[in-house]
């Protein structure tokens, strides 16, 4: 999903990828902690950012981030739990790593809303950037 993706997405359909992802807040939440932290710190962090940032904004404490930047963070959660993607996941080594760019290419593309969100909460940006 790149930002031509987005903007060619409904709000609609995009609330309702942030519907989906809050709905499976609970095995994405499994499968990170199933990552390897040494490895994937970063991926760890900008996951667990992301669940927070649509907690927060499911329940009104943050409502300041357009639903685009929303629909970019759930299908990056999305993503990572879906075990179909480009490198299989149960791959040792390497299975979370298209996740990990992934991720981090979407993470990206909503950097300035992120950015906004982490001097809301009080968070050091170098943890997920």
């Amino acid at each position: 999903m790149d930002d031509s993706t987005v903007k060619n997405m409904s709000e609609a359909e995009g609330r309702e990828k942030i519907k989906d992802a809050q709905d499976k807040e609970k095995s994405i939440l499994e499968k990170a902690k199933k990552l390897d932290k040494a490895k994937f710190r970063k991926l760890f962090n900008q996951i667990m950012l992301f669940i927070e940032l649509l907690r927060d904004y499911k329940s009104k404490k943050y409502v300041k981030i357009p639903w685009t930047s929303l629909a970019v963070a759930a299908f990056a959660l999305l993503y990572f739990l879906n075990p179909f993607d480009i490198i299989p996941d149960y791959i040792p080594g390497i299975g979370y790593l298209d996740d990990a760019v992934v991720v981090a290419g979407l993470l990206k593309s909503i950097q300035v809303d992120l950015i906004k969100y982490c001097k809301f909460k009080g968070y050091d940006e170098d943890k997920y950037f």
